[in-house]
C-alpha cells in the first residue's frame, strides 16, 4: 500500500514537473520545415482568401494582388518593398508567409503609356522615372538606343525583353 502512495505520489509530481519545464519552451519552426509541410503561400499563385486565411490583412492582401495583377509576379519576395506602404519592416513580417518564387514571366508594358506606380512596380528608381518623363516633356521614346540614353544600363538589360515603344 506504501508503495502505491509513493509510486502515485512520484507519478503525480512527474507529471507537472514535465508540464511547468514544456511551458517554458516554444516550437519555432523553420521556413524551409514550413515549406516541406506546403504551409508557406506561392506569392504568385494564392489566392485573396488563401492569404487572408494566413493572416495577412485585407489592405496588404489587395496590394499583394494588385502588384501581380500589373507585372505579371514577383521574380523575388524582396519586390515587395516596392509597393507603397509595405517597408522594411513590414516586409520581414510578410515574407516568413510566402515561399520564394520560382519562375514568372513579367508583363509587357509600353514605356511610353505606363504610369509612375507601374515603372516603380517595375523596379525604376525615382531618378530613371524623372528622365523618362523630362524626355517625354519633348518626345516619345521610339527605340531602345533612346531608352539606354535615359535609364541604367543594368535596368535596361533587366527588363528590355517586356518594354514596348
Amino acid at each position: 500500500m506504501k508503495k502505491l502512495i509513493i509510486s502515485s505520489l512520484i507519478l503525480l509530481i512527474s507529471t507537472f514537473s514535465y508540464g511547468a519545464i514544456d511551458s517554458k519552451f516554444k516550437v519555432i519552426e523553420s521556413k524551409n520545415t514550413l515549406e516541406a509541410q506546403n504551409l508557406l503561400l506561392d506569392i504568385n499563385k494564392a489566392s485573396k482568401s488563401d492569404m487572408l486565411k494566413s493572416g495577412i490583412s485585407q489592405s496588404y492582401v489587395d496590394k499583394i494582388i494588385e502588384y501581380r495583377d500589373i507585372t505579371g509576379g514577383y521574380k523575388k519576395l524582396n519586390e515587395m518593398t516596392r509597393i507603397s506602404g509595405i517597408g522594411k519592416k513590414t516586409y520581414e513580417k510578410l515574407k516568413v508567409k510566402f515561399k520564394e518564387p520560382q519562375s514568372v514571366k513579367l508583363n509587357r508594358f509600353n514605356i511610353n503609356k505606363v504610369d509612375d506606380k507601374t515603372l516603380i512596380y517595375y523596379g525604376f528608381t525615382k531618378k530613371e522615372i524623372q528622365n523618362i518623363r523630362k524626355y517625354h516633356e519633348k518626345s516619345i521614346i521610339r527605340n531602345n538606343l533612346e531608352l539606354k540614353n535615359i535609364i541604367s544600363t543594368k535596368k535596361y538589360e533587366e527588363l528590355k525583353d517586356y518594354i514596348e515603344y
